[in-house]
């Protein structure tokens, strides 16, 4: 049965688990539900968690020792609680039927998913930035609930910093891949910025909204909206905050006045026709004007491309930037995985080297348990007056470790390892047949006892 160490992660996301699965444990997978079935399934430990609700997952990490088969039972009652609440005759789901709709990864896995989650490199739109502040504003409502503490927070904090590289090392994030930032793009290969630009969007639908605003957070100078019924233009305006509605026919007879126009509407007609372009070029005093046509069927009609400093971009023209844009993106990816492998790998090995320090501090305390031990048995003699000879006591004592430790060495030792002896596990470790173990021999290094550095191989399943 897998188990994690330190960290597990689970996840319930658009590429294996159906929508309706997700808005069950999204709907009854509150923390404090989480918490409750935690305390059931797992008493004798305590197991932080946080929660990652999106519309595409319903993800969950949990921080301590937990199984693969305890994760499976939360995620059930989850889901069983949620219907029963809708119907109290329902048939409940054993553990088992959910384990095709879950990936469970543990310990360097579970990180791993863990970054590749938070860097958007697992997302439905490869490099979308939302899922960060997703992230985060999980990791906080998990501290604000009390279920995230110190695991949490030693992975968390390292997990935005990895985002942070993978954002700023690579293009991951640049180069958007939706028609709105590739309106932008064709924008941009005529005029250096849109901040000085007077822009009109004919259509009021969401494709008009999507455009309008990466426009607007362009910082462009001010941006009209134009549709056949005015108040749907008024209504997709008041939601943009920083645009403006206009009468259909007002757009078309001021079309010169415009700097750049987007059509985004829907019908079989042209709106944009080239009759609506007289005294164009003298209202225009010769100053560049950009047309981008992203509806299908098309909108401008194709003849105004004639007039001199006009540039008319098609939809077939958008889907060019962004493919070249995705390609960019996936090259972006490749490095964003090379950044993940070297973070995960030097987190593996930080906890690695913690649990070192922590094995040599068991050790000593180990040595002092049985050196006091066997001082106190001559302590005594000494209380009733007998002397006692140094170097009686220092060779009691040495004997006690070595007996003990050859024991405990023995006892612990694998099958596989039949061949090999403790006094070939003491030569592996310290080499004593080359120099004696004194302390002008080993090296002091952030509080670990090292001998002079000599490669060796493997001992037998060491």
């Amino acid at each position: 049965m897998k188990k994690s160490q330190f960290f597990a992660y689970t996840g319930a996301h658009f590429k294996t688990c159906p929508v309706e699965m997700r808005e069950a444990w999204a709907a009854i997978g509150s923390h404090l539900n989480v918490k409750h079935i935690l305390q059931k399934i797992t008493p004798l430990q305590t197991i932080e968690f946080v929660i990652i609700s999106t519309c595409n997952r319903f993800d969950i990490c949990f921080f301590g020792m937990i199984s693969h088969q305890q994760i499976l039972n939360i995620f059930s009652e989850l889901y069983n609680i949620y219907f029963k609440n809708l119907n109290s005759a329902c048939k409940l789901l054993s553990s088992d039927y959910f384990e095709r709709f879950l990936h469970i990864d543990f310990d360097a896995d579970a990180l791993r998913t863990l970054y590749k989650v938070t860097t958007s490199l697992d997302s439905l739109v490869l490099g979308e930035s939302q899922i960060l502040g997703q992230v985060k504003d999980a990791y906080i409502k998990a501290c604000e609930f009390g279920s995230a503490q110190n695991q949490a927070a030693a992975i968390f904090s390292r997990n935005f910093r990895v985002a942070k590289k993978v954002r700023t090392e690579t293009e991951i994030g640049r180069n958007g891949i939706s028609i709105g930032h590739a309106a932008i793009d064709v924008i941009s290969r005529v005029f250096e910025g849109v901040q000085d630009k007077k822009i009109v969007i004919f259509g009021a639908g969401e494709m008009s909204r999507i455009t309008a605003q990466h426009l607007i957070v362009s910082n462009a100078k001010s941006v009209y909206i134009a549709n056949r019924t005015f108040a749907k233009a008024e209504k997709l305006a008041l939601e943009l905050g920083d645009a403006w509605p206009l009468e259909m026919h007002d757009a078309l007879e001021r079309i010169a006045e415009f700097d750049i126009c987007i059509a985004a509407a829907s019908g079989n007609n042209y709106i944009i026709e080239i009759n609506h372009f007289k005294d164009y070029a003298k209202k225009r005093h010769g100053k560049l004007s950009v047309m981008v046509d992203i509806s299908v069927p098309r909108k401008i009609d194709p003849k105004v491309s004639e007039y001199d400093n006009l540039f008319l971009f098609n939809v077939d023209d958008l889907d060019s930037v962004m493919e070249k844009n995705r390609q960019n993106r996936r090259m972006a990816a490749q490095q964003a995985e090379l950044i993940i492998e070297n973070e995960v790998r030097d987190y593996i090995l930080f906890c690695k080297q913690k649990e070192n320090l922590a094995n040599v501090g068991r050790f000593h305390s180990w040595i002092k348990n049985v050196t006091d031990y066997e001082i106190s048995r001559y302590v005594k003699d000494i209380k009733n007056g007998k002397s006692v000879n140094p170097s009686v006591v220092s060779d009691a004592i040495a004997k006690k470790i070595v007996s003990n430790a050859a024991l405990l060495a023995r006892n612990n030792m694998k099958p596989e390892d039949t061949e090999s002896t403790v006094g070939d596990l003491l030569e592996y470790l310290f080499r004593l047949s080359e120099q004696p173990l004194l302390p002008e021999n080993v090296q002091k290094d952030d509080n670990i006892l090292k001998l002079p550095v000599k490669p060796s191989g493997k001992l037998g399943g060491i």
